[in-house]
């Protein structure tokens, strides 16, 4: 199936328009490498063996057996005389068929065994989802710290300036000597963030090669403009709807704990009674007084259990207790799944708002610092004014950035919740990256 699902994307990016690039080529790395993927795939593999292993248990079972033997048998029948001995081979070799004709616990484990390949079925479909919010999310993860590195850059070269200036504005008696402290205070801190920046990009390409097992060097920037809109449907309940009913991680949930309340029928058919057919057919050959012998049986048993030390019993109250568990872990799981999308809709919802804010705080405060180095230069501002001015800027480009983001994640984020995350959506998003 992963074979499939990797042949399926890459014909739909395929057929994408020619600017589709970086994420997608990462996705499709992570589509290969990912160790959760590849478990997940070994997990459905294993599942689809349950239902031959359980259809086999109604099936009749034919076995073959033979034996060899001699044995050396000393006759006493002359006394003081030397004793014969008497060398006999003996043979034999039969075939037997044996059939289930009626066991309630294996006919209810041939319907578990479907139910169990439905689970991981689900199970997979999630992780195939997952992979691709994960990707997406280590990928912008990247490109946060790259801008998060390049402002910082940028802060720690604008703040070395500052700090030559107000040496040389102290040299010639313009500024005060707490305004070259000041702003050789603030040049430390900047090299400090530089250096956790530094190490947060390094961090960040760590996380994403995890996942795709290749280079994390080479990724394509977001554009500077691309449509803001909010989720649609605007109603958040229509979300939640589409989740409780779509939702993977849900749906395998459902039938995890149907498949508990099944485990109770199988263990109580313990106390059911078992109908069994056996059919045999031999043939044994003796040496020495030739004799041969054949032999033909079939039986019909019935077994009634009538006592098992009260395992039978045990198993039941057993099951019944997993049975509830997995009622309340799908409880936790729909609370959670609603959850997400709530968290998921207002992330879409306020993102587009935060976007536009934090853009326009980007200019207000370019504006602020260049009202504030021309205060500066005609000595109504203070060396502090243009360091605390540059630090705000910094910070708004910091956030502008990462606001973008965490917007188009969130988009991703709703529709894996509501079961609806295909790699159309990622092929999508990475029209919005350019060079």
């Amino acid at each position: 199936m992963r074979n499939l699902l990797i042949a399926a994307s890459a014909a739909l990016f395929a057929a994408m328009p020619a600017q589709a690039n970086e994420l997608v080529r990462v996705y499709e790395q992570a589509l290969t490498n990912d160790t959760q993927l590849r478990s997940a795939e070994h997990a459905l593999a294993a599942a689809r063996e349950a239902r031959p292993q359980a259809r086999g248990a109604l099936l009749p079972t034919l076995g073959a057996q033979g034996t060899v033997g001699q044995s050396v048998q000393q006759n006493t029948f002359n006394p003081g005389g030397p004793q014969p001995e008497e060398d006999t081979e003996t043979n034999s070799y039969g075939i037997s068929l044996n059939l289930s004709v009626y066991d309630h616990a294996n006919w209810m484990r041939l319907s578990q065994s479907r139910d169990r390949l439905q689970a991981a079925e689900a199970t997979y479909r999630s992780a195939h989802q997952n992979l691709a919010l994960r990707v997406t999310q280590a990928y912008f993860n990247v490109l946060a710290a790259k801008d998060t590195l390049r402002f910082a850059t940028a802060e720690n070269t604008a703040v070395e300036r500052q700090l030559e200036q107000a040496r040389k504005r102290f040299e010639v008696g313009l500024s005060a000597i707490t305004d070259v402290h000041e702003a050789q205070a603030r040049y430390d801190l900047t090299v400090s963030q530089k250096l956790d920046a530094e190490q947060q990009l390094r961090n960040t390409q760590d996380a994403l090669i995890e996942i795709t097992g290749g280079s994390a060097e080479r990724l394509v920037s977001l554009q500077e403009e691309f449509p803001l809109s909010g989720a649609t449907p605007d109603d958040v309940n229509q979300w939640i709807e589409a989740a409780l009913n779509n939702n993977l991680d849900l749906v395998a949930a459902r039938i995890n704990t149907n498949i508990a309340k099944k485990d109770i029928g199988i263990n109580r058919a313990g106390h059911y009674p078992t109908l069994d057919l056996a059919g045999t057919y031999g043939k044994r050959e003796s040496g020495g007084f030739v004799s041969e012998s054949e032999s033909q049986d079939v039986t019909l048993t019935l077994t009634v259990p009538i006592y098992s030390g009260g395992v039978t019993q045990s198993r039941v109250r057993q099951a019944s207790s997993t049975h509830q568990q997995r009622l309340a872990e799908l409880e936790g799981t729909r609370r959670s799944v609603e959850r997400q999308v709530r968290n998921a809709f207002q992330g879409v919802q306020t993102g587009v708002a935060r976007v536009k804010a934090l853009k326009q705080a980007v200019i207000s405060n370019t504006t602020a610092l260049d009202a504030s180095e021309t205060g500066l230069r005609v000595g109504a501002r203070t060396a502090v004014d243009v360091l605390n001015a540059q630090r705000e800027l910094f910070r708004a480009q910091r956030d502008y950035s990462r606001a973008r983001y965490d917007y188009l994640i969130s988009i991703l984020s709703l529709k894996q919740a509501a079961g609806q995350l295909t790699a159309r959506d990622l092929a999508e998003i990475d029209q919005l990256l350019v060079q």
